[in-house]
């Protein structure tokens, strides 16, 4: 058999708006298989001690902003409330017409603070596990997991048998990152990956260009 070689190629259908893009890749993730309702975000405390974790993405807002929630006392919030300069990786892999795609969006940008109303237009939509997990968790802190699971249970029968509605805590924050870049990087099989650049100026305009990957 001949070597193979050849260019991944990203096209741009919309210049002006890497949104257009970004929903187009999520869109065609999520129905070839991948997990594209996840971003892994990035964050570093006011002296530089960076750390990072797997989010669920609530909303790919008009101006390409992605929105997650937290709980209020979770590392990422307190380092947020440091420091609102954050970075997240969307990861999309999966084969389409037998076909291996590979793409990976990356934004970088602020994290900023959005209305308890907002949240709770999310929270609605949550499975019961999500909700109770709001209520009995609090992020980083110890735990025992026998008491743990007493108090899920108490909690999952009074909803069960007393119909209990659970309403967003009070310790439930929504955020979204606010982008000014976004990067866009994309190999099929086993070519040479292509990748493209969108910046933010400062009038709020977009501009893209092409990168070597």
């Amino acid at each position: 058999m001949e070597p193979r070689s050849d260019l991944s190629f990203i096209e741009v259908k919309d210049t002006k708006n890497p949104v257009t893009l970004l929903k187009e890749w999520i869109a065609e993730g999520k129905q070839c298989g991948a997990h594209s309702s996840f971003m892994n975000l990035a964050t570093a405390t006011k002296s530089g001690k960076v750390s990072n974790r797997t989010v669920v993405i609530r909303e790919i807002m008009a101006d390409g902003s992605l929105t997650f929630m937290a709980q209020e006392r979770s590392n990422k919030i307190k380092h947020i409330n440091e420091n609102p300069q954050v970075a997240a990786t969307i990861l999309l892999i999966y084969k389409k017409s037998e076909e291996k795609i590979g793409r990976q969006i990356r934004l970088t940008g602020i994290a900023e603070r959005l209305s308890a109303e907002q949240g709770k237009v999310y929270f609605e939509k949550d499975s019961l596990s999500a909700k109770i997990r709001s209520w009995i968790c609090e992020d980083c802190t110890t735990v025992d997991w026998n008491e743990l699971k007493i108090k899920h249970d108490q909690l999952l029968k009074e909803v069960i048998e007393n119909k209990k509605v659970l309403e967003m805590p009070d310790t439930e924050v929504t955020y979204k990152i606010v982008p000014n870049e976004i990067d866009f990087y994309f190999s099929t099989g086993g070519q040479i990956a292509d990748r493209i650049l969108f910046k933010r100026a400062k009038s709020a305009e977009w501009t893209y260009e092409r990168l070597m990957s």
